[in-house]
């Protein structure tokens, strides 16, 4: 937290700070913030218009299906990195600066629930990856489950990462040939169901015929501005048993219903209730929450904003026995350090080298599970002198790049972050050499926990 809403804790209250927080878009930001946003015109473009201004031109310079200089493909391959770049600069800006925190948060949860690996060859992601994350994560990140599951799922991101565009009717209906299950098994172990979810190999296979045709608009289709096509030619119009329902052949409005089916299902909201949690309480989440959750859930159709409301709002969230239980990820520790050090704009390739020397770049997961958090996947010996490095050089102002040769004043720190510290740990820092105390506060344990 920084201290501008330590202060504003103080001053309206933890309950009134945490609806306001739910409300997320009754929140105004800055005009930094404002500013930050609309320097990067490229990213402000939708699907349609990325295909036309950089996709087809880095698919023809690919791909080689037309004619270009060494000089052009150097111009394109620039332009791309240029793209995923201000990608990076504007995610860590508005983690770092945006006044709706909780909405903050639930990006980055829903994007490692819906995870897209950034680098699959040939790299067309880099141009995606920020529309996917503003427009299909980012604008239901608080809202309905449903609508969620379906921005992800026609996204051009999500298709090609899980090679949906790929999934066609086989031509031999006694052949496998042409169904690519790879998103339909994703869909549900690790979006929907969770991998205990009660389905089988049969649905499976069952969902991935009603997602036959379900891809991404080209230079043929007609155009609209997220880039989804469903291709009806390609689709398998034979009536499928999915999850002990019959669903008739009649073409996307299969797809539709199935996802009704998914969204709605008891092990959907059992799945997100846990996973919700377990990112907010504890590891080993307790199951009397998790079942509460799940309960609100199914009783209002996945309203995410409602059953948050329900999560702060249990004693579970406010037992003391799971009081800064949680080991921050790296991305979260990089991001609260900068944010308690009120360096608003920091560097682009200074944090992204720290983060990559942590191991969580952003957008870099490869596997479609994301990111994990909870602390035996980041806690080791290694990954606690890096972060401890971080902190000092944070701390001292010997980066300057980031810090503007400013130090720490640590009797601030003192100030604002005592009531967060153990007698143990305040004893240690007050009996250590002024110019190391900062750095012990941010290299604390308390500081890497949440």
């Amino acid at each position: 937290m920084t201290t501008t809403d330590i202060n504003k804790l103080d001053r309206v209250g933890i309950s009134t700070f945490i609806t306001e927080q739910l409300n997320s878009k009754n929140i105004d930001i800055s005009a930094n913030l404002t500013d930050k946003i609309n320097e990067y015109q490229g990213l402000k473009m939708n699907v349609s218009d990325i295909f036309k201004n950089y996709y087809v031109k880095y698919l023809l310079s690919d791909e080689g299906k037309e004619s270009l200089s060494d000089k052009q493909k150097k111009y394109i391959k620039q332009e791309r990195r240029k793209f995923f770049n201000e990608t990076l600069d504007l995610k860590i800006y508005k983690s770092v600066n945006n006044p709706r925190q909780l909405e903050e948060l639930m990006t980055d949860f829903w994007f490692n629930h819906f995870n897209v690996f950034a680098n699959k060859l040939p790299n067309y992601q880099r141009f995606l990856i920020h529309n996917y994350e503003t427009q299909a994560i980012q604008a239901h990140a608080l809202g309905k489950f449903r609508d969620l599951l379906q921005a992800t799922a026609q996204h051009p991101s999500m298709l090609y990462y899980l090679d949906n565009w790929q999934n066609v009717s086989p031509r031999d209906k006694k052949s496998s040939k042409g169904l690519n299950e790879n998103y339909a098994r994703e869909l549900m172990e690790l979006h929907t169901l969770g991998v205990n979810g009660g389905y089988t190999q049969e649905d499976v296979i069952s969902l991935a015929r009603i997602l036959t045709g379900w891809g991404i608009m080209n230079q043929k289709t007609p155009q609209n501005e997220n880039g989804f096509y469903f291709f009806e030619s390609l689709h398998d119009y034979g009536d499928k048993n999915f999850l002990g329902h019959t669903i008739k052949g009649s073409g996307i409005e299969e797809v539709y219903q199935a996802l009704d089916i998914l969204a709605y299902h008891p092990s959907t909201a059992n799945y997100i209730s846990y996973k919700l949690t377990q990112f907010f309480v504890a590891d080993n989440p307790p199951n009397s929450l998790v079942k509460k959750l799940a309960k609100t859930f199914l009783d209002t159709q996945g309203d995410i904003k409602i059953v948050l409301g329900k999560l702060f709002d249990s004693e579970e969230f406010w037992d003391s026995k799971y009081y800064g239980n949680k080991f921050k990820t790296p991305y979260q520790y990089v991001i609260s350090l900068l944010r308690i050090r009120n360096i608003e704009n920091p560097p682009l390739t200074s944090t992204m080298a720290t983060l990559r020397d942590l191991a969580m770049s952003p957008y870099n997961c490869v596997t479609p599970d994301g990111y994990k958090n909870i602390q035996s996947a980041w806690l080791s010996p290694d990954a606690m002198i890096k972060r401890v490095n971080f902190a000092t050089n944070i701390s001292s102002g010997k980066n300057e790049k980031i810090n503007n040769n400013s130090q720490v004043n640590p009797r601030t720190f003192f100030k604002n972050f005592t009531d967060f510290f153990s007698s143990k740990t305040i004893e240690l820092i007050k009996n250590t050499d002024q110019k190391w105390q900062s750095a012990l506060i941010l290299g604390s344990p308390e500081m890497m926990y949440k």
